[in-house]
């Protein structure tokens, strides 16, 4: 791999000594005094490069400028003021060359500055950005940064130039840049002063800026035969371990005099969460589209920050994976060498071409330890009402392979008793249908048969940890005379539920769904779950238990409070959803469950109906913002979230010549979504998002934007700190087959 090193040094405030003939044998003539305030900033010497936003890229690297008001934090315990000896400065960059700073002032410019004390040795600690730091009075942490990497970095935005290498197949070629948020790029500088040398009234303090953190400067090259590929995401991993530490917060510390200058970093905070793991977007959000290379765009350019290791401190090195993911295919994954990646440095990174196509086996990406309750899934509303199936409704138009091949893993099927009558009723089988028994799609056990082939397929490609949830819901079917047919029915989903399980190829997962199930639990399995409708619906369900997740189903949101009282709160959002048991249904005002259901499932919108258009934006939304909230409330990590986009508008008005009810709603609530989703930056899972044509078939959904819903709800897996088991082994892919400068990807 070649290898750039950028140093973000900064070169501020002047040299220590104005004039050499105004000192005598190391001593100015005229030296500072105790409370004397320390001067920063008249001059800079010529070493000056870098800070807070990325100018032109050259042979040499990126230069980085200053902005006006950047703020850095000064401390020394030996100053006699402040109290807590710390400081923050502001830059005013220079008009000519902003890589330099005309003058460095305080903050405040009526409060004191660090002033003088009674040592002559100062030890001088500097760091950027300020609101990052706090001083540390022990001996051996004088200077001490407290900061966080995330695991999200959202570009601040995008431009196109040329890119200016030493390697002529790349030079002068367009490249679209992702303007990183350099709130992220921290620098740190050091200088120990003797203030006998410092001439009072004009000596000031030279303190030279170094990279605090770790950056890769990652540069993909469009297809190599001239194609178009739309890339989502860039994902950072370190495979030697998912307790490996890239981001959350950190502490680093500089050492005092006569000791390496070299800041020692150490994680702190919530381990039980995401932190090998670092995600940049590829989502412009002028445009609302993800970037598109090749043609007119020959390179995509991002950079990754990571918390800095160093071979002595707590973060040891790490073996670093760089994956480039598609708005139609798999991740494309390069592992680097540990070697390749120098700490405290920018280390450019040059990945293969990247190729088009793949299957997104995007589960068995994820780190197997992460709760099941914390995942955001993509699913498919109502999943088997095709034309081909009889549908009056057509709410999909891929077949139920094509869904889960585009990423697709929470299914809907409409259930329904089927039997005939001879010598009386005689029960057949029960079975998925199109809106009613009269259009029966298959059998229920042929429809989990098909959905667990896909599962061993993704195995037998190596791709272990995929596993599908399939929701079952009531239709009208056939029973015996003076027989409750909702009664009957899910009886009968519990017996044939307990016979399908009892086939191992059917892969149910049989274990209690509890809130500390993990991706590696329930790993090639199919989870089940079903509503039940009334009390009355389980009145007489019996003791028997069958590996289902049961909810009640009262309306688009759940029940209120007071029923007699239409604007009195709903139940669920005062009690962070609805209880869902394991085994059997239990009236939710009675039951023990500690699992939450929180969900939302307009169906028909327009006046009249479940809700208006505006009424179901509003419960998406409220939804979207409840698992933030509750993601912060909830340590336990109980609640799994179901939010429909989904549905059909009933009014004209509303359809509006933009084809069918059901498409009219698609394009509106796919685009919400999307637009909620790709600016949301808070820590949180999305539980099941359903939709309309959940498919990426450019027939299909990518008329409606669903492949970029897919995608997006994807990405949020990639983009948090979510919380995950601890372990100390983990089942990503390490291998590295190539060396060099990228010959292509891993195998």
């Amino acid at each position: 791999m070649k290898k750039s090193i950028f140093y973000i040094g900064i070169t501020w405030i002047a040299m220590l000594c104005s004039c050499s003939e105004e000192i005598d044998n190391g001593t100015a003539k005229n030296p500072v005094q105790e409370g004397e305030e320390i001067l920063f900033g008249s001059s800079l010497s010529d070493e000056a490069e870098s800070r807070t936003v990325y100018g032109s890229r050259d042979e040499n690297g990126v230069a980085v400028h200053w902005v006006d008001g950047d703020e850095v934090a000064i401390f020394c315990k030996e100053t006699s003021q402040p109290a807590n000896h710390l400081v923050n400065y502001k830059i005013k960059p220079s008009a000519g060359d902003p890589s330099k700073a005309s003058e460095v002032m305080k903050v405040d410019p009526n409060a004191a500055g660090l002033q003088w004390g009674s040592e002559d040795l100062h030890h001088f600690y500097a760091f950027y950005p300020a609101n990052a730091v706090h001083g540390a009075e022990s001996d051996d942490q004088q200077g001490t940064i407290s900061a966080s990497i995330p695991v999200n970095q959202q570009p601040a935005g995008w431009r196109t130039g040329p890119i200016v290498s030493q390697d002529e197949s790349v030079n002068g070629r367009t490249t679209t840049f992702a303007l990183p948020n350099m709130d992220y790029a921290y620098m740190y500088a050091y200088n120990a002063v003797d203030k006998k040398t410092v001439e009072s009234g004009s000596g000031t303090i030279w303190l030279q800026f170094h990279n605090l953190v770790t950056v890769l400067d990652i540069t993909i090259p469009a297809p190599e035969d001239g194609s178009d590929v739309i890339v989502t995401d860039v994902t950072v991993r370190a495979v030697d371990g998912s307790n490996t530490v890239l981001t959350g917060d950190f502490e680093c510390y500089i050492r005092g005099a006569g000791e390496t200058t070299t800041p020692a970093c150490e994680p702190v905070g919530d381990m039980g969460q995401v932190r090998n793991v670092v995600n940049i977007p590829c989502f412009d959000q002028k445009t609302g589209k993800f970037i598109t290379l090749g043609d007119d765009e020959d390179f995509l350019n991002v950079k990754a920050y990571i918390i800095p290791d160093n071979v002595n401190d707590a973060i040891q090195p790490r073996t670093l994976q760089i994956s480039v993911s598609t708005l139609n295919g798999g991740e494309k994954k390069r592992t680097l060498t540990t070697a390749s990646i120098v700490p405290h440095k920018i280390n450019r990174v040059l990945l293969p071409a990247v190729v088009p196509g793949g299957t997104n086996y995007w589960m068995s990406d994820l780190d197997p330890n992460i709760y099941v309750s914390e995942l955001s899934i993509p699913g498919s509303k109502f999943s088997v009402l095709t034309r081909e199936n009889g549908a009056k409704k057509v709410y999909q138009t891929a077949t139920i392979d094509k869904q889960f091949e585009d990423g697709v893993r929470a299914f809907i099927f409409q259930t329904a008793t089927i039997g005939h009558w001879g010598f009386g009723f005689q029960y057949d089988r029960f079975s998925v249908v199109c809106e009613t028994r009269d259009k029966e799609v298959m059998k229920l056990s042929d429809a989990i048969a098909k959905i667990a082939s896909h599962l061993k397929a993704c195995e037998d490609a190596g791709k272990e940890n995929e596993f599908a949830f399939v929701m079952l819901t009531y239709s009208y079917g056939d029973t015996p005379l003076s027989t409750n047919n909702e009664q009957y029915w899910i009886e009968k989903l519990r017996d044939e539920v307990k016979s399908i399980s009892g086939t191992a190829a059917n892969r149910i997962y049989t274990d209690e769904v509890t809130a500390n199930t993990t991706i590696d639990d329930v790993k090639g399995k199919i989870i089940l779950k079903a509503n039940y409708n009334s009390r009355d619906m389980i009145s007489d369900y019996g003791s028997t238990t069958a590996p289902i997740m049961f909810t009640w189903w009262k309306g688009p949101y759940g029940p209120r409070i007071n029923e007699e009282d239409p604007n009195s709160d709903y139940y669920q959002d005062l009690n962070g959803g609805m209880p869902m048991d394991w085994g059997k249904p239990v009236w939710y005002l009675s039951s023990p469950a500690k699992l939450r259901w929180y969900y939302q499932e307009v169906t028909n919108v327009g006046s009249g109906q479940d809700a208006t258009s505006a009424e179901k934006k509003t419960f998406i939304t409220n939804l979207f913002t409840k698992s933030v909230d509750l993601y912060k409330k909830d340590k336990a990590h109980k609640t799994w979230f179901m939010n429909d986009l989904g549905g059909y508008y009933s009014d004209n008005g509303e359809i509006n010549n933009r084809g069918t009810g059901i498409e009219a709603l698609a394009i509106d609530m796919n685009n919400l979504g999307i637009e909620q989703l790709q600016k949301r930056t808070e820590n949180a899972g999305l539980g099941l998002i359903f939709m309309n044509f959940a498919d990426k078939q450019s027939t299909s959904g990518a008329k409606y934007k669903s492949d970029m819903l897919i995608q997006t709800i994807i990405m949020n897996n990639r983009k948090f700190q979510l919380r995950k088991k601890s372990a100390t082994t983990t089942n990503y892919n390490a291998s590295y087959k190539s060396g060099g400068n990228a010959v292509g990807w891993d195998e």
